[in-house]
């Protein structure tokens, strides 16, 4: 019964099979091509009714095979899909530590608030590194108005002569309205766009020297024991007392011009002066000092104030006219460290556009050796509008005896105190250096030394100066010192890894699949 179901069965799928051919060759008469392939069906269907059993097992065995085919066939084609869709809409994620792939806030401002095309020459003589290509591609991504082309020096002698490009010094050469005879330029130091934790910061800056309005020049008062711009030099291995390179640095990466300025000295204030910066001054400011910083502040001047502890320079009345009255003793705080109560960290900010950057994205800032700051509310000058810009948490105090172990005592300040405060006045002279006055108060100078190195607090001060100096494109988190989370992998670790990719994982797989199935056919 067996061999003669297979027979019918045989037979039914030849005449299906080859009723095709009977149609092509008989094409004047239909009749013989229906014949034999009803006939073939109708034997297809009694082996089926013959084998219902088998068929019904070979139907689930289809029915199975062919959903999983289905599944991994769609599975695939989402895949194929959504990696179209990414690819043509340049979607990425950045998944590491400190967004080392991505650009931060003040490059992304930048190149939004281009008014005018800007194209980057690469000189190079050869292939560019993939970490500055990378860069240039992420920048072009964000505006239109950004383009860039890698140029060869030995072939393009115009534009090596006109950018004074030097074939042991190659660079990069931002160029603001390219195809205009007024097109302005600005470079970027070559090896650094290839350095992964310098580029960004490297090609911004220059973006800023580009597109900014006019030089800014920044002045460090001296001669009242401020913290001095340069480290000086010691005949003896002491050690580098505390100065602000690292500052200066950072400001002239920034787009300033910055200087030291002696009032004794010079006798008085430049014209240029965008800023002032106190830094720490510890001894007392002259009558004559105190009469140049009032009449600088009094035709719309603006003011950096570093408070340092325990120190009186004699500027209590000159600041007391725009609200600020730095308080006497140190800020104390013991919720994030008991044994340290004067290494304050505080997450709360004042509603104020220098802030505003540090707010939103919830930073901490960190003071060591704050004094607190109380915004002054009579005897201002008229027009004076003060406010606290950054306040400690509501366990700190104002620890006023120094000499004891801190401890909050009865009479002394508590809750949130302002360790930074702003302080606006407009001015309506015709001989006024600016429109409007701007005071910072900060109460630490360790800001710009010992906690300057900390990314909140830098953005910080850079965004104080960005205020004072009135520029709002300043206001904005920079690219962050970013400590490379790389791994290196050697040839070894390259092996091991191809082996448990390509060998052990596949390995396991298989012996699942084979386990699986034996386990099946043992019931």
């Amino acid at each position: 019964m067996r061999r003669f179901s297979a027979a019918i069965g045989a037979t039914g799928l030849l005449l299906v099979f080859t009723s095709p051919l009977t149609l092509g060759v008989m094409q004047t008469s239909l009749a013989a091509f229906w014949v034999k392939l009803v006939l073939g069906l109708l034997l297809v269907g009694v082996w089926a009714v013959l084998n219902g059993q088998k068929i019904a097992t070979w139907a689930r065995t289809v029915f199975y095979f062919s959903s999983s085919a289905l599944i991994g066939l769609a599975f695939v084609a989402l895949l194929i899909g959504a990696n179209f869709i990414l690819a043509r809409r340049n979607q990425t994620w950045d998944l590491t530590n400190k967004k080392l792939n991505s650009l931060s806030q003040q490059t992304r401002d930048t190149l939004a608030s281009l008014s005018e095309p800007v194209r980057v020459y690469v000189f190079a003589t050869e292939a560019l590194p993939d970490t500055v290509e990378d860069l240039l591609r992420k920048y072009a991504a964000e505006t239109p108005r950004f383009t860039w082309e890698r140029v060869n020096p030995r072939k393009a002698f115009e534009l090596v002569a006109r950018y004074k490009i030097r074939e042991q010094d190659f660079a990069a050469v931002l160029v603001r309205n390219p195809d205009t005879p007024t097109e302005a330029s600005a470079k970027a130091s070559l090896p650094a766009l290839a350095d992964p934790g310098k580029g960004e910061a490297e090609l911004t800056n220059a973006l800023i020297r580009l597109v900014k309005v006019g030089e800014q020049h920044v002045y460090f008062l001296e001669g009242h024991g401020e913290l001095p711009l340069e480290a000086p030099k010691l005949p003896d291995e002491s050690g580098v007392p505390p100065n602000l390179e690292r500052v200066r640095a950072a400001l002239t990466a920034d787009g300033y011009d910055v200087a030291g300025l002696n009032l004794v000295e010079k006798g008085q204030i430049p014209t240029d002066a965008a800023a002032l910066v106190i830094a720490g001054a510890r001894a007392p400011f002259t009558e004559g000092e105190k009469r140049l910083l009032e009449q600088y502040l009094d035709e719309g001047g603006r003011l950096l104030y570093f408070a340092a502890p325990q120190a009186e320079p004699g500027l209590d009345a000159v600041l007391a006219k725009y609200g600020v009255q730095i308080d006497n003793g140190l800020v104390a705080d013991p919720r994030l460290e008991e044994k340290q109560p004067y290494f304050i960290v505080t997450p709360f900010f004042g509603e104020h556009e220098l802030v505003a950057a540090l707010k939103a994205t919830k930073m901490n800032v960190y003071m060591e050796a704050a004094r607190s700051i109380t915004v002054l509310r009579e005897g201002t000058l008229p027009g004076v509008k003060a406010t606290a810009a950054v306040l400690t948490t509501p366990d700190a105090w104002l620890e006023t005896k120094l000499d004891q172990p801190p401890d909050l005592d009865a009479g002394e300040k508590s809750g949130q105190l302002a360790v930074v405060t702003v302080s606006t006045r407009d001015v309506s002279a015709a001989t006024a250096r600016s429109p409007q006055t701007r005071v910072v108060a900060l109460g630490s100078f360790l800001l710009l030394w010992k906690l300057f190195a900390l990314e909140p607090n830098r953005n910080l001060v850079l965004n104080a100066l960005g205020w004072a100096s009135n520029q709002p494109a300043k206001l904005a988190l920079r690219p962050p010192d970013r400590d490379i989370s790389s791994l290196e992998v050697d040839s070894a670790m390259m092996s091991n890894i191809g082996l448990v990719v390509m060998d052990v994982i596949p390995t396991l797989l298989i012996a699942v699949g084979l386990t699986i199935w034996l386990a099946r056919r043992a019931r």
